[in-house]
């Protein structure tokens, strides 16, 4: 009985350490301490009001951090963008720079053979308790032409090639 309990010990301290994994941030902060905190965003992109900042935990983590600085550099907003939420307000007709705007950069891209002229970009997130795919398929133009949603399938395919997701 003892070995139970030390192993649900262990477990529960596992999980608490890896939810432990981000720094809260506080609405004010400058860029270099939202930095020293948090390290190089994976993406800086300037906006009309300041930057975007975006840490994403891809190609293995589920999470994209969009943090909104004003032009003075400090911290306005931070959300993250793969929820099912965000993810189901992108439509047909956006533009990638907009789709990007609202949950991140995607981790993968691909085209299949039977779409040439689309490129499908693919985003893991959480749905609730279970781990799930959203695609977006942008044309020649970069606008959104598709997209999709499905459980997340991490077994290989036919060929022994893992799926991206």
């Amino acid at each position: 009985m003892k070995l139970v309990s030390t192993l649900a010990l262990v477990i529960m301290v596992g999980v608490a350490a890896g939810c432990a994994g981000v720094t809260a941030l506080k609405s004010g902060e400058t860029q270099a301490q939202v930095r020293a905190a948090w390290g190089t965003p994976t993406v800086v992109k300037t906006t009309a009001t300041g930057e975007r900042w975006t840490y994403s935990t891809a190609p293995e983590g589920n999470r994209v951090f969009l943090l909104e600085f004003d032009g003075g550099g400090r911290l306005l907003s931070q959300v993250q963008g793969l929820t099912l939420d965000r993810v189901s307000q992108i439509k047909n007709g956006f533009a990638q720079a907009s789709v990007e705007a609202l949950i991140g950069p995607s981790y993968y891209s691909v085209r299949y053979p039977f779409k040439q002229k689309e490129l499908v970009h693919i985003y893991r997130f959480q749905n609730g308790p279970f781990a799930a795919c959203f695609y977006v398929g942008y044309d020649t133009a970069g606008v959104v032409t598709s997209t999709g949603m499905g459980d997340e399938n991490r077994e290989r395919g036919r060929f022994g090639l893992m799926r991206p997701c």
